[in-house]
């Protein structure tokens, strides 16, 4: 990602501590008139989910609360995404004014120089966010329109590859820190360092790994270390403006609007990848308890297509999508594969382990058979 100025330079900044003198500015900035409680918020830390930045809430009586993200600049993660993320995006103007029935939530983004952090400031959607086991069909099938009317409002547009990440910055950072958690071995030098923020990886790779046995774990690695050509096969299908992280946490249904934050991996890509990672976590690692297989679900894709279609006025080349579809898939199992040994009761269930493990070695003969069709 490249921006034609230093982000800093086009930020407002803040001193001291984040209080109710910094909500009530930041208000101002965004033209709203702050609420009755604005100087004096209480703030709440949010340490709920996965997430390594420091997030509070702010508490404003019984007027409406607001959530700060602090993120320092410096991050190890950011080097290896090739970007700042979310707070360079956002006054770069690239995830702002979403077409409806889209909302980002965030309305500022300042510059702490003493801390070297961005400060993000959103609305408070927290009650609109669906708890996890809660999330049904009907949920995926709003994200996927909205999805829809996301993709189409920039289908094609170059422009926006300047002002956001890229597909192989988001891959690169992920199974590099995935590959240094599983052997130590740093192939880049900010490795060490992303594994120690994004600690996710380190917890279920053990677990993974053992769940594969030591061959298919090596054919996995294997398959880690070739990503570039997993990238590389998903150049010549149409880029659009992505969100980049579709995972139930960071989207919020909020009236009519489905309301999506965190777009840290927001980047300028294949459409199918937005909703290949939804995909992935939502109906392969952490699946709803009704007996249905992912491809029994397929219908919900194809409702999307038919509503991006619609609205792009022309038809979709379907088979270029699915290959997309593909190679998206293959790169969140690349990504993030080691979710499916997410397991709070692991070893208690032989039969839980026996599932799980058949599970995981699916997925690894799913990502071979990909790799053969399009990245061999």
């Amino acid at each position: 990602m490249s921006t034609t100025s230093e982000p800093t330079a086009r930020a407002p900044t803040v001193r001291g501590a984040p209080d109710g003198a910094f909500l009530t500015a930041a208000l101002r900035r965004a033209g709203r008139e702050p609420p009755a409680g604005a100087r004096a918020p209480r703030s709440v830390p949010l340490t709920g989910g996965r997430t390594s930045q420091p997030v509070s809430r702010f508490v404003c009586g019984t007027g409406p609360h607001y959530v700060l993200k602090r993120v320092p600049r410096r991050r190890a993660f950011a080097r290896g995404l090739g970007a700042e993320g979310e707070a360079v995006f956002w006054l770069a103007g690239s995830t702002r004014n979403l077409p409806p029935p889209l909302a980002n939530p965030t309305f500022d983004v300042a510059y702490h120089q003493e801390r070297d952090e961005w400060w993000v400031l959103m609305d408070d959607v927290s009650q609109g966010i669906v708890p996890r086991g809660h999330w049904t069909e009907r949920h995926t099938l709003r994200l996927f329109e909205a999805l829809a009317a996301l993709h189409a409002d920039a289908w094609g547009e170059a422009g926006l590859a300047e002002t956001l990440g890229t597909p192989a910055g988001t891959t690169r950072v992920f199974v590099e820190t995935a590959i240094y958690a599983a052997t130590g071995d740093a192939r880049a030098n900010w490795a060490e360092g992303a594994a120690g923020e994004f600690r996710v990886a380190a917890a279920l790779l053990p677990r993974f790994l053992e769940l594969l046995g030591a061959r298919d774990a090596e054919i996995y690695l294997d398959l880690c270390r070739a990503w570039p050509k997993v990238v590389a096969a998903l150049e010549p299908f149409t880029p659009t403006r992505l969100h980049g992280d579709t995972r139930g946490a960071n989207l919020a249904f909020v009236r009519d609007r489905v309301v999506m934050f965190d777009w840290d991996f927001a980047m300028h890509g294949p459409a199918a990848l937005d909703l290949t990672w939804h995909w992935f976590l939502q109906y392969w690692a952490y699946p709803p308890d009704d007996g249905r297989r992912p491809e029994d679900r397929l219908w919900m894709r194809d409702a999307y297509l038919e509503q991006l279609e619609n609205l792009l006025g022309h038809k979709v080349d379907r088979k270029a999508f699915n290959g997309a579809w593909e190679l998206g898939w293959l790169r969140v199992f690349l990504q993030l594969g080691f979710v499916l040994a997410d397991n709070d009761d692991a070893g208690d269930d032989p039969e839980v382990d026996r599932r799980q493990q058949a599970l995981c070695r699916h997925a690894l003969r799913t990502a071979q058979a990909i790799t053969d069709r399009y990245a061999g």
